[in-house]
């Protein structure tokens, strides 16, 4: 077998600590007459494994206690260069490692949580927790969302909002807030359910409010809106009936975002097959390095600069106190008439 180095320390106790080496390189580490720890040639490290396959090899629990090592920066760290390098990467697999389930950490991809070896979850590496997606929607004029939740065909939603009792044992039918939104103001909207409804809210106390009046002609400015019937261009077999937001900005300007023939320039873009901006501020490395790993459609291309249209949104909820105001002045005509 050839010659074989063996360091003994205290080696004929219970206790005793011995180093074996042979002429293969390999680095044996035993207590007790049994191997703790084994280096093999290639440079192969196993705990409690006697032929590591991968650069660390545990049979058994880690623990990092960094609470205990006192102060902050303690803990695992993985470094990695920019995004278009290669990165290191981490996957805590299933038992036998036959698939990649778990947890999987990539520089390039951030961190993935996959199950029955399908990706269910992704954090991506701007920090936003997607949920049945791998790309976060950015079209530069509603950014990057801190959660994206992508529903699929057939399902009914995308999102679930439960109503729990205060422990969370069970379902609730009384009054129960799911969603609040929040700013530098406090409180100024949500969804609240109870047993058969869902409200959606925003905030209308009068505290909130000054410069109160009741007296304002709604009839003319009502009759300035042009209700129209139309289709969108994306749907051109479904008529609906609504109106044009430039037609309502000046009438109603709260009901109305955006501004009428906006455009805006994004820079390093990726787009889908349709010309569609689906991710912005990506360099060309990385969005070549992102199709290959299936983060961006195998058909997508990229560019430099893209200018779109920054389209106008309409809120027709907010035209309910000029139709209750027309109504009423309807009404008191009508009233006068009869009388």
């Amino acid at each position: 077998m050839g010659d074989i180095m063996t360091c003994k320390i205290n080696a004929d106790t219970s206790d005793g600590l011995k180093i074996v080496s042979d002429t293969s390189g390999a680095v044996d580490v035993q207590s007790n007459g049994t191997t703790r720890m084994t280096v093999l040639a290639n440079g192969n490290v196993g705990i409690g494994a006697t032929s590591p396959t991968t650069k660390l090899d545990v049979a058994g629990s880690i623990l990092v206690d960094a609470y205990n090592n006192g102060g902050a920066g303690n803990g695992i760290f993985l470094r990695g260069g920019f995004l278009s390098t290669a990165q290191p990467s981490i996957t805590v697999a299933d038992h036998d490692g036959s698939a990649p389930d778990g947890i999987s950490i990539n520089g390039n991809d951030g961190v993935s949580f996959r199950t029955a070896n399908t990706e269910r979850a992704r954090i991506d590496v701007n920090g936003v927790f997607l949920s049945q997606a791998t790309v976060a929607y950015s079209d530069g004029s509603i950014g990057r969302g801190a959660l994206q939740v992508d529903g699929r065909a057939g399902s009914r939603t995308g999102i679930t909002l439960r109503a729990k009792s205060t422990d969370g044992s069970s379902d609730v039918t009384s009054n129960v807030s799911l969603l609040g939104a929040v700013n530098g103001n406090g409180f100024i909207g949500g969804i609240s359910v109870n047993g058969t409804t869902t409200t959606f809210a925003t905030s209308s106390d009068y505290r909130l409010k000054e410069n109160v009046s009741y007296t304002f002609d709604a009839t003319a400015r009502l009759k300035q809106l042009k209700p129209a019937r139309f289709n969108f261009i994306a749907d051109a077999d479904i008529t609906v009936d609504g109106f044009l937001a430039h037609e309502v900005s000046s009438i109603v300007p709260e009901a109305i975002t955006g501004t009428k023939d906006a455009e805006i320039t994004t820079k390093n873009n990726v787009i889908n097959a349709n010309g569609h901006v689906i991710d912005t501020a990506i360099e060309e490395a990385d969005w070549t390095a992102g199709k290959a790993g299936g983060r961006y459609p195998s058909d997508s291309t990229w560019a430099a600069s893209a200018t779109k249209p920054n389209y106008q949104s309409i809120d027709q909820s907010k035209l309910v106190p000029l139709l209750v105001k027309t109504i009423q002045e309807l009404e008191a005509r009508i009233t006068a008439l009869e009388s």
